[in-house]
């Protein structure tokens, strides 16, 4: 494993902890809590401001998943935020293919109501209040990273083709560079007027007025009855496991938590020694179980609203676990005789990670699911579209996730909270499709089998290996042995470069449990992330001289 001069961004606080994809989203969170918010508020802020400052990614027009954990009553449990599928789609005329831009391939943004809806019933502070740096950062500008720009420059061609993306991301046609400020003074005064009326007027107030209005102009399907059935996030019920002596909490369907629970339920059959990603016989373990828990993902599917009802939970059973175990114990090389299609793989996401000093976490997971979504922008309102109508099923009625009127999209989201001897002890999320579960897998055995801090567990070398047997590879950060033995398996390795954007980024915390430890944030080095805490707290929880 090969060490590198990358920065990771890390920070210590006694009162709490922010880590986002975006500094300024980050210091919204911390705002927030030195206003005497606590973790939602906190996590709201962000959320809203994230989504102007990394509009690439997330922002009103996509959806929310979330993972609560409130110390009132030591509950856990999962928000549901999935946005909906215009109910004016016609079944029998449904397309042989995704649809990936446009007005059409947009679902019923649900951010908005899933954001809205935790903050007005376990918020403390106002909303017009979590929504003030996001305003702020959306009236004077972010500035355009590295990342940003390639991104922005990849997509160019249909960026341009939206009047408001040109005008406000692009300067004589091309796109704003690196150092540059990008403002968007639409957006701004959306949020103004969400701030101002309540979130509800997304759905059935002057903003949803105008959002049908362009859906009318545009061609697009989302309706007035469409956005007058209000997305809700529904309350689910996590799922819950162990890995080691550690608790694991994670997302229920239709996000991808089972995918996380059969992949370490898979790894706690082998000895800790022998979980080093750095050594063949270590990575080799990885590559086969995540190609294991991804085919299953597609072998048995499962309807959010049926799961707890269903009996089969062989994908969370730790018998069934055992056999995988069996299995990568007796080959060297493994051939899968079926072969499924997999979920779409390239989606945009982004995740924030919030503690408070009270005890309460959050972890939020949202995104407009392709890099800057349906590549069109909500006209006079500023918000990129979602083009979640790519994320369904299109071929198998009998699919859980097949495209229907009101249906809701297929879902990779793994936000993760990790319990050691009864107490939250790390809150960990990660955007990146189906490589979620594969990058927080990795994550928590270095942390658990390693004993890795949490800043070298989250910057170490990274790889994901499809069902299909393509392992995805930090190829310059691992030996070449490690490499080898990969390819004598059987794997097809696909380099992505050191640190990839590809590879997922996670956004984790480090919760104290004792008397005189701290917070620990981190944010991963493959994005623009930035962890930070408070040093004071205005209500003099826990104030700092």
């Amino acid at each position: 494993m090969k060490s590198s001069e990358r920065k990771i961004s890390s920070s210590e606080s006694p009162l709490g902890m922010v880590s986002t994809a975006s500094k300024q989203a980050t210091e919204a969170g911390v705002k927030i809590l030195k206003k005497g918010g606590n973790a939602i508020d906190a996590a709201v802020a962000s959320a809203f401001c994230i989504g102007v400052t990394e509009p690439q990614a997330s922002g009103l027009g996509g959806q929310s998943m979330v993972l609560v954990y409130l110390e009132e009553g030591k509950r856990v449990f999962a928000l549901d935020g999935s946005s909906r599928a215009p109910f004016g789609i016609q079944p029998h005329k449904t397309p042989k293919t995704a649809i990936k831009t446009g007005l059409k391939s947009t679902t019923v943004p649900s951010t908005p109501a899933t954001l809205g809806y935790m903050h007005e019933k376990y918020g403390k502070l106002s909303l017009a209040t979590v929504m003030e740096p996001a305003i702020l950062a959306a009236e004077e500008g972010f500035v355009v990273s590295q990342l940003q720009y390639e991104l922005m420059s990849k997509h160019a061609e249909l960026l341009r083709q939206d009047p408001l993306i040109l005008k406000n991301y692009f300067k004589d046609h091309e796109p704003i560079e690196v150092g540059g400020i990008i403002r968007q003074p639409e957006l701004a005064k959306c949020l103004i007027r969400m701030a101002e009326a309540g979130w509800h007027d997304f759905y059935i107030g002057s903003i949803g007025n105008k959002i049908v209005q362009d859906m009318e102009k545009r061609d697009g399907l989302i309706s007035f009855t469409d956005l007058s059935q209000i997305p809700q996030p529904v309350e689910r019920e996590v799922l819950t496991s162990s890995y080691r002596d550690y608790e694991i909490h994670t997302f229920p369907p239709p996000g991808a938590g089972r995918v996380l629970v059969q992949l370490l339920n898979i790894l706690e059959n082998f000895p800790p020694d022998m979980l080093n990603t750095a050594d063949p016989a270590g990575a080799t373990i990885f590559a086969l179980a995540f190609r294991m828990a991804l085919t299953d993902r597609q072998r048995m599917p499962m309807h959010p609203d049926y799961y707890l009802q269903t009996v089969n939970k062989m994908m969370t059973d730790k018998t069934y676990a055992q056999e995988l175990s069996d299995r990568i114990h007796q080959i060297g090389k493994f051939s899968f005789p079926e072969l499924f299609k997999p979920p779409i793989t390239s989606g945009e996401t982004t995740h924030l990670s919030v503690s408070d000093n009270e005890g309460n976490s959050v972890g939020i997971t949202q995104s407009i699911e392709l890099v800057f979504g349906s590549k069109t922008m909500a006209d006079g309102l500023g918000f990129f579209y979602n083009n979640y109508m790519s994320a369904f099923d299109y071929k198998n009625m009998a699919h859980p996730f097949y495209l229907l009127p009101g249906g809701k999209p297929w879902s990779s989201v793994a936000p993760t909270l990790l319990f050691h001897q009864g107490k939250p002890k790390y809150l960990l999320g990660s955007p990146g499709s189906e490589r979620i579960s594969t990058t927080l897998a990795q994550v928590i055995s270095r942390l658990v089998d390693g004993g890795m801090d949490l800043p070298s567990a989250i910057a170490a070398p990274r790889f994901h290996s499809s069902h299909a047997g393509v392992l995805q590879i930090e190829k310059s950060r691992f030996d070449p042995k490690v490499l080898e033995t990969l390819e004598q398996t059987g794997f097809s390795i696909k380099n992505r470069g050191a640190y990839s954007f590809y590879l997922g980024c996670v956004q984790g915390i480090s919760i104290p449990q004792g008397q005189g430890e701290l917070f620990c944030g981190v944010a991963d080095p493959r994005r623009d992330g930035t962890a930070k805490g408070p040093k004071y707290l205005s209500n003099n929880r826990g104030r700092l001289v």
